[in-house]
């Protein structure tokens, strides 16, 4: 059996908990290292002090937030087999780690001015969230803060270089959170 060199890899996360009854488990992990999650296809628990590596079953990867996920293991078919990885630390081989910043694509849209077509002006983007692969923004409007889904039917237009976002929210969205 060959042994995998702590070295060679790095600390991405922790098993936090199970997740249901079938094996299942939580997998908390840090920020900068959700674009990596996303690929894995397989990962390493450390247990007893070696690395074991555990593959992730197809579709078993779910993005809960930018630092969590639900994880179904192979091999991790039962609730007593995911207890006993609870506050196992994770890792990654190095060369496996994307660099975020490589990504840039959502924080592009921080900073930029969003109008809507029946408001205008509803105020720079804060944050940009990704909930399993729909993307959502905050925006800073005066009087609260207001979230809305982006996809193609909502934006109309974003000129990079005003860094301006146009977008043509749903009747009500905009005013559930301005009442």
């Amino acid at each position: 059996m060959i042994q995998i060199n702590k070295s060679e890899c790095a600390e991405v996360g922790y098993i936090q908990k199970p997740h249901g009854l079938k094996g299942e488990v939580i997998l908390i992990f840090s920020k900068e290292f959700k674009e990596t999650v996303e690929e894995l296809e397989f990962l390493f628990v450390e247990v007893d002090g070696g690395l074991v590596p555990f593959f992730i079953e197809d579709e078993g990867l779910n993005l809960r937030t930018d630092e969590s996920a639900i994880c179904r293991l192979e091999f991790v078919d039962s609730l007593t087999k995911a207890k006993n990885l609870i506050g196992c630390k994770v890792y990654v081989f190095d060369h496996e780690i994307i660099d975020s910043e490589d990504q840039g694509t959502d924080s592009t849209l921080i900073g930029m001015r969003a109008f809507d077509a029946k408001f205008g002006d509803i105020g720079l983007i804060s944050r940009v969230d990704d909930f399993s692969g729909n993307l959502v923004i905050t925006v800073d409007h005066p009087r609260a803060e207001v979230m809305i889904p982006l996809s193609d039917e909502i934006i109309t237009s974003i000129d990079e270089i005003k860094r301006e976002i146009h977008l043509s929210c749903p009747n009500g969205l905009i005013e559930v959170y301005l009442e």
